[in-house]
């Protein structure tokens, strides 16, 4: 564990909270003499100061061996949870209030590529927030809310012809099942996420997660499953990226 290197990477967490050296040092409760040592290589940091950089979200394995991303990262199951479990805003039947749609006058709209999502057997997503991978979509094509959409990578071939392994979908966030019924959607369950085109059986209590391509298997969640399923978001857009040959 080199300390000139954790002094180099500590200067780097410094400029990212857009601090002076004096403000860090009171932030974090260490004298400014300290913190200077730390900068240098002459001391290592102790206990109480990485504990504090850890409450501010700076991960501490990265800062003492230079692995992993600088600040600490929701692993993905649990950043995607929480987001889809933000409740939405809507009208009071009682007041009749409801909060004022905001304008948005950007041409364009930029979306990180979360993750790969599997488009075969159910699959947990594969993390891409850490390449920075996006995409940049005309404004038009984003109807309402830009923040309610996600985009993913596609991963597998069971929606074939239609959607092809490789291709980018914007999904709309939504909970609502008969909104996604007889759409193309994301869903998870207990042991995964897949990209099918939804059919609701109220009859016999089942959702069926039907594939375009005939060469896999018609899914089904029953209602053992029903609590454990959920909507991620309804296909709204699709990208192809093509390459050029000369």
């Amino acid at each position: 564990m080199g300390r000139e290197g954790i002094g180099d990477r500590l200067v780097k967490v410094i400029k990212m909270m857009k601090l002076k050296n004096y403000e860090f040092a009171e932030k974090f409760n260490v004298s400014p003499v300290t913190l200077s040592r730390y900068k240098s290589g002459q001391r290592l940091p102790e206990p109480n100061f990485l504990i504090s950089l850890t409450e501010a979200q700076v991960n501490v394995n990265w800062l003492l061996t230079g692995e992993g991303a600088m600040q600490i990262v929701k692993d993905f199951d649990g950043w995607m949870k929480e987001r889809l479990e933000q409740k939405l805003k809507v009208v009071d039947s009682r007041t009749g209030l409801i909060e004022a749609p905001t304008i948005d006058y950007t041409r364009t709209v930029n979306y990180t590529i979360l993750g790969e999502i599997a488009a075969g057997p159910r699959e947990h997503i594969a993390d891409f927030r850490r390449l920075g991978e996006s995409i940049e979509i005309p404004r038009t094509l984003v109807p309402g809310n830009i923040d309610k959409y996600m985009a993913f990578r596609v991963n597998g071939r069971s929606m074939e012809p239609n959607i092809m392994h490789e291709d980018i979908v914007l999904l709309m966030q939504t909970y609502d099942w008969e909104f996604a019924n007889g759409k193309v959607a994301a869903v998870r369950s207990g042991d995964g996420v897949t990209l099918k085109r939804i059919i609701l059986d109220p009859k016999n209590s089942r959702v069926i997660l039907q594939p375009f391509n005939l060469d896999y298997e018609v899914q089904i969640l029953d209602a053992d499953q029903g609590d454990d399923a959920f909507l991620i978001g309804v296909l709204s857009l699709q990208l192809r990226l093509f390459e050029l040959r000369h």
